[in-house]
């Protein structure tokens, strides 16, 4: 199945971000979550998304460094976490934390 099939993005920047946190990462999600998430984003709200990437990913791709290089020229204002697998599930059950919150309240934008 390609990328495009199963990215869940209508807006076209953030179709481009998603599409180039995709070919960079090769995760198995990518969530938007925050302001933007939530609907209530104003004029200076970034991005803030979470990659979730496989336990098995290369150091590299454990790194948000690779978001800033990867979306470097698209004129968009980001936050990216990047979280494994097995980091993200461990979490899930604890309402106060963020993959929760991001799972409660986030959109789903990306799933392998």
């Amino acid at each position: 199945m390609s990328a495009e099939k199963t990215i869940n993005v209508h807006d076209p920047v953030l179709r481009e971000v998603v599409q180039r946190l995709v070919q960079a990462y090769q995760p198995e999600r990518i969530y938007l979550f925050g302001s933007k998430a939530r609907g209530q984003a104003g004029p200076d709200s970034d991005y803030d998304l979470m990659v979730v990437v496989p336990e098995n990913a290369p150091p590299h791709r454990r790194r948000s460094r690779l978001a800033y290089e990867s979306l470097w020229g698209t004129g968009v204002a980001a936050d990216v976490l990047v979280w494994t697998s097995e980091a993200f599930e461990k979490r899930l059950h604890l309402k106060a934390s963020l993959p929760s919150t991001i799972v409660d309240e986030g959109r789903l934008l990306y799933a392998a």
